[in-house]
């Protein structure tokens, strides 16, 4: 029996955005994903970057829905980190009707905004606080009218243990542990 199938690009990526940049959806995600880490558009209205019709579904579970209170909600989900930065490690995506989805793991490296604990490095002896390693699921959609190389993201679905970043949090007095249970 056979079955329908989609295309798929499957890579790995030993060198980060290196191996994947040459597609126009991944080159759009790095782009993103480095004004993300570098909060170069934290300011920027969400439409430069997303849809109005958004959705930003948590880790916890929680579903963020509309393009502006979505996108202040990613910010926030980051505000305990002084710098973060995410190294893609594989990715797998393949093109839709109107743009393309993504799934892909990462490393999460992140500095907390207090001082304190041991550091990691990452595979660029980069050091860190913590570093995560997590998966997302995305959906960019092709619009003529997008501010950045006529993409805009529609779907973000964080999956990672945000248990890590906690526990040193709460090792630095960032947080308490009754807070944990609001």
């Amino acid at each position: 029996m056979s079955y329908q199938t989609t295309p798929a690009f499957i890579k790995y990526c030993p060198n980060g955005w290196d191996d994947v940049r040459s597609h126009p959806a991944m080159a759009w995600m790095e782009k993103y994903t480095n004004m993300f880490d570098s909060r170069a558009a934290f300011d920027a209205p969400y439409s430069d970057w997303h849809t109005s019709d958004y959705t930003l579904h948590e880790a916890n579970g929680i579903t963020m829905s509309g393009g502006e209170a979505g996108w202040a909600a990613l910010k926030d989900i980051y505000s305990p980190f002084s710098a973060h930065l995410h190294d893609p490690t594989f990715l797998v995506w393949w093109e839709t009707g109107n743009g393309w989805e993504m799934i892909g793991q990462a490393d999460m490296c992140a500095n907390l905004a207090a001082p304190g604990g041991q550091k990691k490095k990452d595979r660029n002896g980069n050091e860190w606080d913590v570093i995560i390693p997590s998966a997302f699921h995305f959906e960019y959609v092709k619009d003529d009218g997008a501010k950045h190389d006529g993409m805009l993201l529609r779907r973000t679905e964080i999956l990672a243990d945000s248990g890590p970043a906690v526990v040193e949090m709460m090792k630095r007095g960032m947080l308490k542990p009754e807070e944990l249970m609001k």
